[in-house]
């Protein structure tokens, strides 16, 4: 049965934008001499340069370059590694660093950078991984990226920085008003697609859209031949699959395992669909296949998934994290499974789109759930929400209307508005932070009605101010009193000038020359 519910979920996919590396042996060897000393010969056939991390002596043949000089900085990935020795640049297309403290830091190191510290198993596999990567490589995009809905920054006011603060291999930096996301250095984790708000950043190796269908696919499988709920094992296609096929896949009928490159790559809406599919229990497995990952970003997800759920009266833990290379410990977690309530099966269809998965699947699970609350609180780090605006405080200058990367807060048009629509905030946090007044805060939230959610609201209005010359409309009311509160007693307003205050732009100008 296992094997025919698997070959449902075969799909074939391509990179379309491979990212190729090109080594040509330059390798650079950082460490302690007598360390150096003894893994050069292993190294012949690269083009070595040894710097020693200590003062004695490298006792190396003609064909090692020796410097001397010391290392000012280093950056890059394989094959593009640049090396700064005062006011000389190398470049280099592998780095060995056996100092102390790696030069490169990021949690998760850069292709052809390797810094096994004191751990000899780690050096040996370096050792014996080096002379092989010279040539051409690749290695597939595992990112899209959407600019035009990125909460990252608007008319340089910053909001989120979700992606940057989460990349473990340092690939995503600020770029003015969009965020930079360096191919190379990105391994394909999937941290930050989980902690982006607005889906701009996303996996694309598979789509979402694909991942649910082939789900979709696996689970209708499942029910020709099953009866009852079933529980999911999410697991990546490296060591994970290999633990699996090695003790042939030791589990009850049952669960049905989930093979994706990185268990990241799946994150909130792809559970709350799992469960909307009648998914009784979700179990996310890392296996070890990377020590440099600590996936907290996407335990953080699934405790707040998992409180979701509990809200709607459907189970406290549907979602389990097991980190374990231990094949028995993960069948421990199934053989100790307690009943949860699963639901009848949707049948929607997958799209490539973060929020939209997310509001299908909540609104499923919320139509079958023994509690049906209205709406729901989240947590800060939410996507879902809502902005309150303190009226006696906010003066309709507009500011959030201009900023807000989604549209989210409108204008009136030609009425001095407010307006907000819920179902598409992201709660960057971009309009309180660019609020002048700091008349804006955020309140995170789930509101079931998508109908409600998606009308447009009436935040603030205010009267509208007519110029005292002509009695052209201008500005609000709200607007005028606060910058005469402001200005009354600046000098350049006294004698009668404070009046000017009140005019259009046109008159302003007007009175100005006539009492010059």
């Amino acid at each position: 049965m296992l094997n025919a519910v698997l070959q449902a979920g075969q799909i074939d996919i391509e990179p379309e934008e491979p990212i190729v590396f090109e080594s040509r042996g330059r390798c650079l060897l950082i460490g302690p001499a007598v360390v150096l000393n003894s893994i050069v010969p292993r190294l012949s056939e690269l083009t070595l340069y040894c710097l020693a991390s200590d003062d004695e002596t490298l006792e190396l043949d003609a064909s090692v370059t020796v410097i001397k000089q010391p290392l000012k900085s280093l950056s890059g990935w394989l094959g593009a590694f640049k090396a700064q020795f005062g006011e000389h640049e190398l470049t280099l297309d592998l780095v060995l660093d056996l100092s102390e403290s790696p030069f490169i830091s990021s949690k998760v190191a850069p292709l052809g950078y390797f810094a096994p510290g004191d751990n000899q198993q780690a050096l040996a596999e370096a050792l014996q991984q080096l002379p092989d990567l010279v040539g051409e490589f690749d290695k597939p995009r595992f990112f899209n990226y959407q600019a035009d809905i990125c909460a990252h920054s608007r008319r340089g006011v910053q909001a989120c920085s979700n992606c940057i603060d989460a990349c473990p291999a340092e690939a995503i930096s600020s770029g003015d008003d969009l965020i930079n996301v360096n191919p190379n250095l990105c391994q394909g984790c999937g941290s930050c697609t989980v902690v982006c708000p607005s889906g701009a950043i996303s996996y694309a190796l598979p789509t979402l859209d694909k991942s649910i269908d082939r789900l979709r696919q696996m689970l209708d499988r499942y029910a020709e031949l099953h009866s009852g709920p079933v529980q999911l094992l999410i697991h990546d296609e490296t060591s994970g699959q290999e633990r699996l096929e090695a003790y042939d896949y030791p589990f009850a009928d049952d669960v049905v395992p989930f093979s994706i490159e990185e268990i990241g790559a799946l994150g909130q809406p792809f559970w709350l669909t799992a469960l909307a599919y009648g998914v009784a229990r979700i179990v996310i497995w890392d296996s070890g296949s990377h020590d440099d990952h600590d996936w907290q970003e996407l335990q953080a997800s699934i405790k707040e998934t998992n409180s979701m759920v509990a809200e709607l009266g459907l189970g406290s833990q549907r979602l389990q994290f097991l980190q374990s290379r231990d094949i028995n410990s993960l069948k421990q977690v199934f053989a100790q499974a307690d009943d949860v309530m699963a639901v009848t099966p949707a049948r929607f269809a997958g799209v490539d789109d973060k929020r939209r998965m997310t509001t299908m699947a909540l609104t499923h699970l919320h139509q079958q759930a023994p509690q049906q609350p209205e709406k729901m609180a989240l947590d800060q780090s939410a996507a879902f929400g809502e902005i309150e605006v303190d009226k006696q405080a906010c003066t309709l200058c507009m500011s959030c209307v201009s900023v807000c990367p989604v549209g989210a807060v409108i204008d009136g048009v030609d009425q001095p508005q407010l307006n907000f629509i819920e179902d598409i905030c992201v709660q960057c946090g971009m309009c309180e932070t660019a609020c002048p007044e700091d008349a804006i805060n955020l309140q995170p939230r789930y509101l079931f009605d998508r109908n409600q959610a998606r009308q447009k609201r009436l935040l603030h209005e205010e009267p509208i101010f007519h110029c005292i010359s002509c009695n052209k409309p201008f500005a609000t009311q709200k607007m005028i009193d606060t910058m005469i509160g402001k200005l009354a007693d600046h000098p350049m307003f006294q004698d009668g000038k404070l009046d000017t205050l009140k005019m259009c732009e046109d008159c302003r100008v007007k009175a100005m020359f006539k009492n010059a």
